[in-house]
């Protein structure tokens, strides 16, 4: 013998007050929201000419666990009012979750959250007296609890409908979704928490909130900082610059910059090591040139940075062999900021480099730099006598196309 059952379905708070429309930001097409739409009015239609099916899929309380009912219930409605109201909110507040969502993860999001309603209410419900559910009002209330997520200060044109004339307002969607969840909240209350139409609806609000956060807080929805918690915080009244350098002052800013610099140093060493490599190799095939371009390229990057100091001092002798003096100098240079081991023999030849560039007058003026007290004898007799040529040189040619560099 078949159980009688009394019916309760998910209907909705305020039957005659209507929300209808958002000013939230649209990125997607509600393709889902309008498919749901267009489902349970047909499904509707269905169980209009077939009553019967209400007993098989809606969802049975104290009978047991029923899978297929989980996820059934939620196309099912008690009446034309019923449905109405429900694919209005739907279609204002879906808006807003698929206008950010896209249509994949909301259709993931609107099955889930029906889905397990259905399981935890049943599973909550095992012994109770022998009735059933049904109704898209526990999704319809988790798609309102994602709005009020990300999108608070938004705005809700809504419809009233009061002895028979329509008045039309504009609310918050954080004012009227706290609204509906704090009636359904204190009428569960009233009635002492017992199975009831408010009771979904709680359940439902419930794993909207959770829904919402998670997705909001692992990154695969972006609120653009109108959620709810940037709306706490007031990052939405903040500029961008302002934005960036607030977030940079948090744990996970700080994290976030230390995680790029570690990234741009490790860029930077492979960089390097490529440069060097490529350095050595043209040292070795008695190419100076390259060697010294590619140098000067890291160099002007980095400008902590040097060649080794062997390999510096490789490349100061083969580009003055191979009389790329102008090079030479350069890299002397480069010598004489980074090292200090060899310091008064490079600026001897430094200075021997300007006379071979015939600049006799600006190698006696890097010559006379030198501290005489760092040579040894035979560096001392090598500097004593170049010293004495430039002189002889500068007193019969004091014209010089370079000056010091």
């Amino acid at each position: 013998m078949r159980r009688e059952r009394t019916r309760n379905f998910n209907g909705t708070a305020l039957p005659m007050f209507f929300p209808y429309n958002t000013d939230a930001p649209i990125y997607y097409w509600p393709i889902v929201t309008v498919s749901m739409i267009v489902v349970n009015i047909v499904v509707f239609a269905w169980e209009i000419a077939n009553p019967e099916i209400v007993e098989i899929y809606a969802l049975a309380i104290g009978d047991g666990l029923h899978p297929i009912q989980w996820l059934t219930n939620n196309f099912l409605h008690a009446g034309f009012l019923h449905l109405f109201g429900n694919m209005l909110a739907l279609w204002a507040f879906g808006l807003v979750v698929e206008g950010k969502l896209g249509p994949w993860k909301t259709l993931v999001v609107y099955l889930g959250i029906g889905t397990l309603e259905g399981f935890i209410v049943q599973l909550l419900m095992l012994g109770h007296e022998a009735t059933f559910c049904l109704g898209a009002s526990t999704i319809v209330f988790g798609v309102m609890a994602i709005s009020l997520i990300w999108a608070p200060e938004n705005k809700m044109d809504c419809i009233l409908i009061l002895w028979f004339r329509p008045f039309c307002f504009v609310v918050q969607i954080q004012m009227l979704v706290g609204l509906f969840v704090a009636l359904e909240i204190l009428l569960l209350y009233n009635s002492g928490g017992t199975l009831s139409s408010e009771f979904m609806h709680v359940v439902g609000a419930m794993l909207g909130f959770a829904v919402g956060i998670t997705l909001l807080k692992t990154g695969l929805v972006d609120c653009e900082h109108w959620d709810i918690f940037s709306v706490w915080a007031g990052r939405h009244l903040l500029t961008p610059e302002e934005r960036a350098r607030a977030y940079a002052e948090t744990t996970a800013g700080k994290r976030e910059a230390e995680e790029r610099e570690l990234r741009r140093q490790e860029k930077v060493v492979k960089q390097l090591d490529m440069i060097l490599t490529e350095v050595r190799f043209a040292l070795q095939e008695k190419k100076p040139l390259p060697a010294f371009h590619a140098v000067k390229r890291i160099a002007n990057g980095n400008p902590q940075w040097m060649l080794p100091e062997p390999e510096l001092l490789q490349l100061i002798q083969l580009l003055t062999e191979k009389v790329h003096y102008w090079e030479a100098v350069e890299a002397i240079h480069f010598y004489l900021k980074h090292y200090e081991a060899k310091k008064s023999l490079v600026q001897m030849k430094l200075a021997q480099t300007y006379l071979l560039n015939n600049q006799p007058r600006t190698a006696l003026k890097t010559l006379l730099r030198i501290d005489q007290k760092t040579l040894d004898a035979t560096q001392l007799r090598y500097y004593q006598n170049l010293r004495t040529k430039l002189e002889s040189m500068q007193a019969h040619n004091t014209y010089e196309l370079a000056g010091d560099v």
